[in-house]
């Protein structure tokens, strides 16, 4: 459990796009061991289900929490720190949670996103059901591509890194543009 004693906003750094906060932070943590996630992940590849093939790719890669034990203090941490920063849109009667299986929901709301050297993906955004979204990078090689927001003709870009979590309103649009890396970027 992730104690309210430590205060996750200090080690938050808060970049102010238009009027909209974005929030990142590197997570280093003995609990989330990002070598396990990534060799659950690969282990499961038989069990991956697939949603938006874009581009000639699957752009969300899902799999049950109960596949990549290692993800569960990631998905905690996250959301502790999700809840701190953006408390100020969350009402006094609500939370915010990442739905999964463990959870009761049918479907997790936490995907893999795989890009290969030459693949993007598009703009978008998840307003739909969710009021906070956010992205963590599990492998971020040199010249893989960064994260950038839109909105009209502004852009801000965020710097995509192995380990760092990013945090942003669900409405914001955004995209990554191709990967220019031999390797390929996995996140969260």
């Amino acid at each position: 459990e992730y104690k309210k004693s430590f205060n996750l906003l200090e080690s938050m750094k808060k970049q102010q796009f238009l009027q909209y906060s974005i929030y990142s932070t590197k997570i280093i943590d003995k609990r989330i061991n990002i070598y396990n996630i990534l060799m659950e992940f690969r282990d499961n590849k038989n069990n991956y289900k697939f949603t938006h093939f874009i581009n000639n790719r699957w752009e969300n890669i899902y799999l049950d929490v109960n596949e990549i034990p290692s993800i569960k203090p990631l998905l905690s941490l996250s959301t502790s720190y999700a809840i701190e920063v953006f408390s100020e849109i969350i009402k006094p009667h609500q939370t915010l949670m990442i739905p999964h299986s463990l959870l009761g929901y049918d479907k997790n709301e936490f995907w893999f996103n795989t890009a290969r050297q030459g693949e993007s993906t598009d703009t978008h955004n998840h307003i739909n059901k969710s009021v906070v979204s956010g992205v963590f990078y599990l492998k971020a090689p040199e010249n893989s591509a960064n994260l950038f927001f839109k909105e009209d003709k502004h852009e801000m870009e965020v710097k995509a890194e192995t380990s760092k979590l990013v945090l942003f309103p669900a409405e914001l649009d955004h995209y990554v543009p191709e990967n220019k890396s031999e390797e390929e970027r996995i996140s969260i």
